[in-house]
């Protein structure tokens, strides 16, 4: 492994600050990753939502992509791997690359291994390392040992992140539907939800709402566990160390070239002057690794391999030990300022600061009381009308001078005289109070237009509800929308009942 050319900073980081350097990595290639993942992954979801249709059973296009995702984890890892040493490939060479990776582990995530919540820190061991069953076993004990518990917390949030983004969209859907509306939505979808063709279209609704949710977590799951392994790694491996130790010898080499040099100009005659008076004995070469070392070997000498052994017996060994203990904090000793000027300058800065800050406080409390004064006194001017919440607009016509005798033709000359706000809210007033006597109910003095198209729907005769509805409705939008209807349109209202008092 080329660690030199690693494109992030390796030290032993926490969990969660591994899990945040995989966001950052995602982040930092995050075209490349989605771009191969939407052109491997968005085929095979058509594939599955045709397939389902073909088969009749529409569960199915909502099931096998979520049960084909080990197999879709595989291009964001293999971007992230060689994106993490600064070599992020395209979505083609990524397509291609699938083909040296082995697939045998893909097949067993996919079956045996497909509910393990270890997924995102077992796959890239899987698929990176390549070892035997035996050692990939081994290994897998050592890595998942501190973190079977981190990465398991690592699926079941993803997961939840998943249903939020699902649930979030359907639910949008229902904010749109307006308030009064909302009861008549509701009775519909109920009666929709007993048609076969209405719920297979929810199905394939959901389907692509969770594949939309899917496309948005799983890079990022994937990258959390990879970054997680690399983490585990440089605990294990020392990487941080090994690089260190590289920077090092780079820069031993780098600055021994001209010591070398040197060396070999100036000191390089003299040593060679005294080779030349050794006798022959001393200039005989060692003939084997026991006079170089100056001790016998043998080959079937097992010291190594019984030191080796013990040390693996060693219960210490493979185990790591937090300790943690109460030191005494001492109170550093201030050292004195270089630059007093500067100093003083902070110090004369920090009061200003502090009397700025008092100074705002006094006015807001002033302000406060000012507040409160003014109020007591409105209060006390007008004991009889509150002034906390405002009327709403309904209620201030329903209070207004007695209604004419005969509405329709007051209400027609109000329009014709060019006061079409007072003419449709006279014809409101008076329509809600005769739907009132109508319903044989008081007349509510506080309700509000959608009130009245509640009362209006419990009406039986059909004529009349509807008459009462869109009078309602075209005040609403007179009066907070300032769109006000046509002349035909305020004759067709002003026709017949609530306008014009018939025998019932």
């Amino acid at each position: 492994m080329q660690l030199e050319r690693i494109g992030v900073t390796l030290r032993p980081r926490t969990p969660q600050e591994a899990m945040d350097l995989g966001m950052v990595m995602l982040r930092a290639h995050a075209r490349p990753v989605w771009s191969a993942w939407l052109v491997f992954t968005l085929p095979i979801f058509l594939l599955c939502q045709l397939l389902a249709w073909w088969l009749g059973m529409p569960w199915l296009g909502l099931a096998l992509p979520w049960w084909l995702r080990p197999m879709f984890d595989r291009i964001p890892l293999f971007v992230l791997s060689y994106a993490v040493f600064e070599q992020a490939p395209s979505w083609r060479v990524t397509l291609k690359g699938q083909r040296t990776w082995p697939w045998k582990r893909t097949l067993a995530a996919l079956t045996w291994l497909r509910v393990d919540t270890n997924r995102a820190l077992r796959l890239p061991m899987e698929l990176l390392e390549g070892v035997d069953s035996k050692q990939r076993r081994a290994r897998w004990r050592v890595l998942s040992r501190p973190l079977a518990g981190v990465a398991s917390g690592l699926t079941w949030t993803c997961m939840a992140f998943e249903w939020v983004i699902s649930l979030s969209l359907g639910i949008f859907v229902l904010w749109l539907v307006p308030k009064e509306a909302l009861p008549d939505s509701m009775r519909s979808l109920d009666q929709a939800l007993s048609l076969p063709a209405f719920r297979n279209a929810l199905v394939w609704i959901a389907s692509g709402l969770t594949y939309l949710s899917m496309s948005i977590i799983e890079p990022l799951y994937v990258a959390s566990g990879f970054a997680l392994y690399l983490n585990r790694r440089t605990q294990l491996e020392g990487w941080d160390v090994d690089l260190a130790f590289r920077r090092l010898r780079k820069r031993l080499v780098d600055a021994g070239l001209a010591i070398a040099l040197f060396v070999c100009v100036v000191c390089l005659p003299g040593f060679a002057y005294a080779a030349d008076k050794r006798s022959d004995a001393d200039r005989t070469p060692p003939q084997n690794i026991a006079e170089v070392f100056h001790q016998p070997v043998n080959d079937k000498d097992t010291s190594f391999a019984s030191e080796a052994a013990n040390v693996y017996r060693d219960a210490r060994f493979g185990q790591s030990r937090n300790v943690r203990h109460w030191v005494r904090r001492t109170p550093s000793t201030p050292q004195a300022d270089a630059s007093w000027l500067g100093g003083m300058f902070a110090n004369l800065g920090a009061g200003l600061l502090n009397v700025l800050l008092w100074g705002l406080l006094a006015v807001l409390v002033g302000a406060l009381i000012l507040f409160a004064l003014r109020r007591l006194r409105i209060a006390k001017a007008s004991p009889g009308e509150s002034s906390e919440t405002p009327r709403p607009l309904s209620s201030i016509i329903m209070r207004e001078m007695p209604l004419p005798e005969d509405l329709a033709v007051a209400v027609h000359e109000l329009w014709r005289g060019g006061s079409c706000r007072e003419a449709l809210a006279l014809l409101y007033r008076g329509s809600v109070q005769r739907a009132a006597a109508a319903l044989r109910i008081p007349p509510p003095i506080d309700a509000t237009e959608s009130d009245w198209l509640q009362y209006a729907r419990g009406m039986e005769d059909s004529a009349r509800r509807e008459r009462l509805i869109a009078i309602v409705r075209t005040w609403q939008l007179a009066a907070y929308a300032d769109r006000y209807p046509g002349d035909a349109d305020v004759d067709a209202l002003l026709t017949g009942w609530p306008a014009q008092q018939v025998a019932s």
